[in-house]
């Protein structure tokens, strides 16, 4: 089962998985989340992910913060996710955070297109972060979630793609531009074709991308689903997927939204 979900990571940079939780699960982890009701970023949101953080919780004698704390370690053991990363990076991992946010029903979307590692809004920089350093990323639901109601939509096959344009930057073959945003990122494709298809010998998996986002929205203002490469999933159910990926955030418009997420990245990069 692992092999086969870490495949699937591999070829379209996304897995769905239903019934991640059991009910037991899903409710003792939604009392959690629900206990700090904490928007996504605030400091409440994070959890501890070693063990001197988790004995800072003792120390300042916050023992809710801590037993809920170990809660969320034990589902990350029971569910195997260290050896899920490590298998997936083929490396020795890092667990970067733990984070469990509540998102109040709203017609503000969380996320348009875009992609992570991609520099968003930064003009001048003289370091750029190494090609393997990105996250893997999994997301278990604990609300309802479908099209246009607060799941995220992926583009599958565009990991590959933001990898070798990390790796074209970082190497220093192409030029450096933001590319955050499905606008930019479009458009490095397009001023570097020559680099691009030197690099993937053929166009197929460029063509099939501006085939794929032909009719989404570049405006990074607006989220419109509809429907396309996008999920429905019942509480309980985890997305984990390659951040280095075009994806978004749709509004949660129907009901308030609750999720639970571990990052995970290579420990070193060499």
């Amino acid at each position: 089962m692992e092999e086969k979900i870490i495949q699937e990571i591999k070829d379209k940079g996304i897995v769905k998985i239903d019934n991640f939780l059991d009910k037991y699960e899903l409710s003792e982890l939604s009392n959690i989340v629900s206990y700090y009701s904490a928007p996504k970023n605030d400091p409440k949101s994070y959890f501890p992910v070693n063990f001197w953080t988790l004995m800072l919780k003792i120390l300042k004698l916050d023992l809710k913060r801590f037993f809920h704390s170990l809660y969320l370690w034990k589902i990350k053991d029971k569910k195997k996710l260290d050896r899920l990363a490590a298998n997936f990076f083929c490396k020795k991992i890092k667990l970067n955070f733990i984070d469990a946010y509540y998102s109040k029903k709203s017609e503000l979307a969380i996320l348009p297109w875009h992609t992570d590692q991609a520099y968003h809004g930064k003009r001048e920089i003289t370091e750029f972060n190494h090609p393997d350093k990105f996250f893997l990323k999994i997301f278990i639901y604990l609300t309802d979630v479908s099209p246009n109601n607060g799941c995220m939509s992926y583009v599958p096959g565009s990991h590959k793609i933001g990898f070798a344009i990390r790796k074209a930057i970082y190497n220093k073959k192409i030029p450096y531009q933001p590319y955050w945003s499905l606008r930019d990122f479009k458009k490095i494709l397009n001023d570097n074709q020559t680099y691009f298809l030197d690099y993937f010998k053929d166009t197929n998996l460029i063509d099939d991308f501006f085939k794929k986002i032909k009719d989404l929205d570049l405006n990074e203002k607006k989220v419109i689903t509809e429907g396309k490469f996008s999920y429905k999933a019942k509480a309980g159910s985890a997305i984990i997927f390659d951040e280095g990926g075009v994806h978004q955030g749709s509004k949660p418009q129907f009901n308030d939204r609750m999720v639970l997420r571990y990052l995970y990245s290579p420990k070193k990069i060499t």
